[in-house]
């Protein structure tokens, strides 16, 4: 009950609790803007970037795919498995169909039959070119060579196939950079909105993590941890929420202060209250003893009289030993929680506990019928000795003053679910001047039982009082 017994667990840190009322130096940026600024900054970025990157990817595709080592490895793997569709089919010069049936399997590619210098035809992609829709094809005729074949330009090669009607020359041209082009162009695009979603999720990643931190840091004020600092200085609206959580922080820890001041104070009222209330009482119970010894010059009444003020003046004295019991214990169980308990061996510390206030039961003229046979012999129940003395104290003052002296007071005990429970049951007297009662002493074992992990419970059926207490037990 004094200040070192009641040592604080938390320190408030100095100064008035912060609000958003308080951000002086900060200008406030909501984070939808923030969001704003970012997607559209990034979106900006990402665009000037693919603009500047996609035109450089093209010329540097495009030098590769068209070197002309490239082209005449791709033309000369073309003509291979021309020539052999051509045999294979016994495609004749002027067959058109499978020609362009063949030029459906490669739509880069647009091949020219020469049958002759008046007569020829191309396909490309499926489709003939004859007549009004073939191109113009002087420019191959002017560079016809010998028939081992020679390249026209960087994108074409004359060779001679045989087909089944005899060696006509075919030209191949390869287009397929515009293939090439897109396919850049489109991975390029991708590559840009990946890095995009990137940099938002990087964003995005940042902001969830300041909410989880702050999460985190609420849970743990809710858990009781109330000495660590909150803040985290951002100016949006996480930071206006970390300043009210912290404000709220230091408002619990003010109020704890002002709990723990006002509980110290009427502690010490407490402690000097029952200390000033016991001295005087003790003197009075004395000089009312000593008028209560056999007196020739008092009257039956007088002697009455005195024999009432005897049991008034016991009962404040009692009274004030169960308002400062129920005060230890509510004390004890906020701060300091169950610093002495101890294993015991269950049947054996109870035999011996009731054992020591069987004498006195007996000289106060009530009798006591005792069965713990169902306490387990290895049954070790862990508590503090101390409390559990203070409980069966309480227990037996009460039924020495109240239980009715024609009935024996039974003591029994049983075991379920690994808890023991031991029962006090005794018949209620009729005292015509028993007083209605506070219940200090119930709430005050109730206090002291919790302390050990256990539980206390009273109640009255019809003249029959019965007080149990419970323990968990376990084992050696």
């Amino acid at each position: 009950m004094t200040d070192k017994k009641r040592s604080k667990k938390y320190v408030r840190p100095k100064g008035k609790p912060t609000s958003r009322r308080t951000r002086e130096g900060k200008s406030f940026i909501p984070m939808r803007l923030k969001f704003t600024v970012v997607l559209a900054t990034t979106a900006v970025g990402v665009v000037l970037l693919a603009f500047l990157l996609i035109p450089v990817a093209l010329r540097v595709v495009g030098d590769i795919h068209m070197r002309p080592g490239n082209v005449d490895k791709r033309l000369d793997a073309y003509m291979d498995e021309f020539a052999d569709y051509v045999a294979e089919n016994n495609v004749k010069s002027d067959d058109t169909v499978n020609v362009v049936r063949w030029t459906q399997r490669h739509r880069t590619v647009y091949l020219t039959v020469f049958n002759d210098q008046e007569n020829a035809f191309g396909a490309a992609g499926g489709e003939l070119w004859q007549d009004g829709n073939q191109p113009d094809m002087t420019p191959f005729f002017n560079e016809i060579m010998p028939d081992d074949g020679v390249t026209i330009d960087n994108n074409g090669t004359l060779y001679i196939v045989r087909f089944s009607d005899g060696l006509h020359k075919v030209a191949l041209v390869d287009y397929s950079l515009a293939t090439v082009a897109d396919a850049t162009i489109v991975v390029g695009i991708l590559a840009s909105a990946v890095v995009f979603f990137f940099i938002i999720l990087i964003y995005y990643h940042a902001q969830t993590r300041a909410i989880v931190s702050l999460s985190r840091k609420v849970e743990a004020v809710s858990g009781g941890a109330l000495d660590g600092d909150i803040l985290n200085h951002r100016n949006d609206e996480i930071g206006l929420l970390s300043e009210d959580v912290d404000a709220m922080r230091n408002t619990i820890l003010m109020r704890m202060e002002e709990r723990e001041r006002a509980w110290q104070a009427n502690s010490d009222l407490l402690t000097s209250m029952t200390h000033d209330i016991r001295t005087p009482l003790t003197t009075l119970l004395g000089y009312m003893e000593l008028l209560g010894t056999d007196n020739p010059n008092m009257t039956e009444e007088q002697k009455n009289y005195v024999r009432v003020c005897t049991q008034k003046a016991e009962q404040i004295k009692g009274l004030s030993d169960q308002l400062f019991l129920y005060f230890w214990a509510l004390n004890r169980a906020e701060t300091e929680g169950i610093t002495k308990a101890e294993p015991f061996d269950a049947a054996l510390l109870f035999e011996q506990l009731i054992g020591e206030y069987i004498p006195a039961m007996e000289v106060a003229g009530l009798s006591v019928h005792t069965d713990l046979s169902a306490i387990p012999a290895n049954a070790l129940a862990r508590l503090d000795l101390d409390c559990l003395r203070r409980v069966t104290d309480n227990i037996f003052d009460n039924m020495t003053k109240y239980a009715d002296r024609d009935h024996p007071v039974t003591i029994t005990a049983d075991v379920t679910d690994g808890r023991l429970t031991v029962r006090f049951t005794n018949a209620v007297g009729r005292l015509g001047d028993r007083p209605s009662g506070t219940r200090i002493g119930v709430r005050s074992c109730t206090s002291m039982m919790k302390l050990m992990g256990g539980s206390f419970d009273s109640y009255t059926d019809e003249d029959t009082y019965t007080a149990a207490l419970s323990l968990p037990l376990g084992e050696e």
